[in-house]
């Protein structure tokens, strides 16, 4: 009895959602997720996923219904873009947002490519970075490979002894 519970979210998720002001961002969570456990029988956490799905497609289709709901973008901890990248319009290049990662720039360029009238946009390449990231990590790897040189070490073995593997004997 699996099959169906996202499109069963989604159907509490817009069922309750003119109450959201009434039963205000915890309770409607808690509206639409007891309702899926008490459906589906699963987990509290199995719930959640579905309903933060719920929540992401609705998001793209009418933001402004569920302004308020889950965390702030600013405050969801996450992980640190590592790599961040700048969006720009691509015959101007003025900049439309800095430090996002790729997935999200990418993301962006999909969704104005897609939409008329709206300027193209293109990921920004600082040449310079990328040039010192590749000089670091060649310079780890290498520092990492000496210190594996080092680690090894030069035993000398008795004359007449068979030692398997070895590369050298000292005699």
């Amino acid at each position: 009895m699996t099959k169906g519970i996202r499109e069963y979210t989604n159907a509490r998720f817009a069922e309750n959602l003119p109450k959201l002001t009434e039963l205000g961002a915890t309770g409607f969570r808690k509206a639409v997720m007891d309702a899926v456990i008490a459906q589906f029988t699963i987990s509290v956490a199995s719930a959640a996923t579905h309903y933060n799905h719920a929540l992401k497609e609705q998001r793209k289709t009418d933001p402004k219904s569920v302004e308020g709901v889950g965390r702030p973008e600013d405050k969801k901890g996450g992980r640190p873009v590592l790599n961040p990248v700048t969006v720009v319009k691509a015959k101007s290049g003025e900049v439309v947002v800095e430090g996002v990662s790729r997935g999200k720039a990418t993301e962006m360029i999909q969704k104005a490519a897609a939409k008329k009238g709206v300027a193209k946009l293109a990921i920004k390449e600082d040449l310079e970075a990328a040039a010192a990231k590749a000089k670091a990590e060649a310079e780890a790897e290498a520092a990492k490979a000496a210190e594996k040189a080092a680690e090894t070490k030069t035993v000398e073995v008795p004359a007449g002894l068979e030692v398997l593997g070895a590369t050298e004997v000292v005699a």
